[in-house]
């Protein structure tokens, strides 16, 4: 975090969308949650929510999946067949598995900032890795169609936006040696209302959760 306030754009440390933006949003399964960002940039014609992450995202498509994997785990490993509260099952393994709790919980799942930003919108909700990711995750990432940057290029993603709140519509890009990566705001949503293009962007994403669910049950039947 202490990064980010070493850059020439105005930002602010914050845990809460309000009052810019609605608090909630619904997982995969449509349950009603709370979102948390890390930080808020403020550009003269555009804000920007971001939520920084470190390390690979998991591909729980809901809480309650990454809910029963927790419990599972905690009554496997504890021989304790109660049922857990979410919260205490990350702080359990977050100070006992820490790579376990991130691969199950569900504040590090591609699909819970993928429902943050149908909710918000990619230019008003970015995810900043703290480093490059690995092609297989990156690749990963693009095809579920998260929009992302590093904490090096975040300068330049936060350009773009700005620049399209201008009506100038610029690509963002994120190279590396591996792989290259590239997003344009669509200039078509340009003057759009707020709730028109959330409502395109979680119809997107439901679509999505739902092939995903298709594509699974057909495995299991076979």
């Amino acid at each position: 975090m202490a990064y980010f306030a070493t850059l020439p754009i105005p930002s602010e440390a914050t845990q809460t969308f309000a009052p810019l933006l609605p608090s909630t949003y619904r997982d995969g399964a449509g349950v009603e949650l709370r979102g948390k960002p890390d930080a808020l940039f403020t550009q003269a014609k555009s804000y920007t929510f971001i939520e920084s992450k470190n390390g690979k995202l998991n591909y729980h498509l809901d809480k309650a999946s990454s809910h029963r994997a927790l419990q599972d785990e905690y009554t496997l490993r504890m021989h304790d067949g109660r049922d857990k509260d979410y919260n205490d099952l990350t702080a359990h393994f977050n100070r006992t598995n820490r790579s376990f709790m991130l691969d199950h919980a569900w504040n590090n799942s591609l699909f819970k900032v993928l429902a943050l930003q149908a909710e918000h919108g990619w230019q008003r909700y970015v995810v900043c890795f703290k480093r490059n990711p690995s092609k297989a995750d990156a690749l990963r990432y693009i095809e579920a169609g998260l929009v992302f940057c590093t904490e090096k290029t975040l300068p330049d993603m936060l350009r773009t936006i700005e620049l399209a709140q201008h009506g100038i519509f610029l690509p963002f890009q994120l190279k590396t040696r591996t792989y290259g990566y590239s997003v344009t705001p669509d200039h078509t949503d340009h003057g759009k209302p707020a709730a028109e293009i959330a409502a395109s962007d979680r119809s997107r994403y439901e679509q999505r959760i739902a092939a995903i669910r298709t594509e699974a049950q057909r495995d299991d039947w076979y």
